[in-house]
């Protein structure tokens, strides 16, 4: 019996990946989500506008003021991130009795490798429209003013690029739940709990009056707190290396165990 080079391995893992990739991209949850982000981008910007024709041009009517609230609303992409994992996860959960032509060979964590990679380069096609599409809406509606400076621009582009590691934990979170639970609804319930109900109840503890002191503690820990934290570069509570490090071990965190639980999973 010949086993795989991990060469041939490899190359069935890219194949897999760009197949998962293709079918999410090519599905119709793809194109609410895309339809979805370009109603938000407009919407956003007809606010601020109908706003400026009613009360007049003062701050946070600008194009730059857009670019800010989209950095306070980073979290509205973290918590979608389910969303974009069951894309890639399909209609039908993976079975640990891989029978598929394109991932015959490839053990289980090498599958759940390949469906976290997909999910992330999904999420980073996503990511590079959603940039592209506010940078345009908004040069479009406040083409007069001249407002949407380069330095806006670069300000913005420097919080996102921050915020990755916490999306990237976002997808991890959701391929993991959607590994673990065979049930959407458990899956998609798992992750409001990690991503959004504990976090908040945690913040919410930590706050004046009850003030708790160990949620005052755990809420550095949070991933929302970091988020808040994103848009102001002067907040001495910022810390560059440890909101990436804390997206980065969270989403180790999430991988170490959907793999442990895939790999235990009964076959059929």
């Amino acid at each position: 019996m010949t086993y795989p080079t991990e060469g041939e391995i490899l190359r069935k893992m890219i194949r897999y990946i760009l197949r998962e990739l293709d079918r999410a991209l090519r599905s119709k949850s793809a194109y609410v989500y895309l339809a979805g982000i370009f109603v938000l981008c407009i919407l956003a910007n007809i606010a601020v506008v109908a706003f400026r024709t009613v009360y007049g041009t003062n701050e946070g009517t600008y194009a730059y003021n857009i670019m800010e609230y989209a950095a306070w609303s980073f979290i509205v992409p973290y918590l979608s991130c389910i969303i974009i994992a069951h894309m890639v996860m399909g209609r039908e959960y993976p079975d640990p009795h891989i029978k598929d032509g394109v991932t015959s060979g490839l053990n289980r964590i090498q599958i759940y490798l390949s469906k976290l990679a997909a999910g992330v380069l999904l999420a980073g096609v996503f990511l590079v429209i959603t940039y592209v599409a506010l940078v345009a809406t908004t040069s479009i509606f406040h083409f007069g003013d001249n407002t949407l400076t380069r330095e806006a621009i670069r300000t913005f582009t420097d919080k996102m690029v921050l915020a990755l590691p916490l999306f990237l934990a976002g997808i991890s979170f959701g391929i993991m739940f959607l590994f673990i639970f065979k049930d959407r609804r458990k899956a998609y319930a798992g992750f409001f709990m990690i991503t959004f109900a504990i976090p908040r109840l945690v913040i919410l503890l930590a706050k004046d009056p009850p003030g708790i002191e160990i949620f005052k503690v755990l809420k550095r820990y949070t991933i929302s707190q970091s988020f808040t934290l994103i848009p102001y570069p002067s907040s001495p509570d910022r810390s560059v290396p440890f909101i990436v490090g804390l997206g980065l071990a969270y989403s180790v965190i999430a991988t170490v165990i959907g793999m442990a639980v895939y790999s235990k999973a009964e076959r059929k």
